[in-house]
């Protein structure tokens, strides 16, 4: 009598074959498919035919006389002061308990020196090592549009996902922020942020 291991391995083995087997057919058959229509191609275009399908084939335009609107300057600036807002909100609020508030001192070149006053007051002199606790968020803005804009400032609203990882449990919501700018000479820098509630 054969025991219950070896009747389980035998039944096991079966599947996995039978799986192989199968796969292994599927993949010689699609093979054959895509040899076959290759080869009618190359019949038909050989043969002079420029129909393949019964349709008839698009017709080329001339991409040379295609005229891409181009942006203004202002209308650049405008998306660059968008991108620094969502690259500043996702930096500064992308963080975990592990990154000893790196995410603060990786934005400190996008900030003015009065904004980066408030936000280096909030890093503890003596970091305090790894918690226990694995915690992270991670922030992705996914929409940003000019809510007011001048020749020395702007205002950026952002629609932002927000995943955030505590003990194992992952949870995601969504969430607005707002983003205020000043112009520096010629150098868009943040000089406050707020997440809207």
């Amino acid at each position: 009598m054969i025991s219950l291991r070896a009747r389980i391995f035998i039944v096991v083995s079966l599947v996995v074959l039978f799986i192989l087997g199968v796969s292994i057919f599927l993949f010689v058959r699609s093979k054959n498919k895509n040899n076959a229509t290759v080869n009618n191609v190359a019949n038909n275009v050989s043969s002079g035919s420029d129909n393949t399908s019964g349709n008839t084939p698009l017709p080329v335009t001339n991409l040379e006389n295609l005229k891409v609107p181009k942006l203004s300057t202002i209308e650049t600036e405008q998306k660059a002061v968008q991108n620094l807002a969502k690259i500043f909100v996702e930096r500064l609020n992308s963080y975990s308990s592990e990154s000893r508030y790196q995410n603060m001192k990786d934005v400190e070149s996008l900030v003015t020196a009065s904004y980066w006053k408030q936000l280096s007051a909030k890093i503890p002199a003596n970091i305090p090592n790894n918690s226990p606790n694995f915690y992270a968020v991670s922030v992705e803005a996914y929409s940003a549009k000019l809510s007011a804009w001048t020749d020395k400032t702007a205002s950026v609203d952002l629609q932002v996902k927000i995943t955030e990882s505590k003990s194992g449990v992952i949870t995601k919501k969504d969430a607005q922020a707002k983003v205020s700018l000043l112009k520096n000479g010629d150098k868009w820098l943040v000089d406050n942020f707020n997440m809207v509630k």
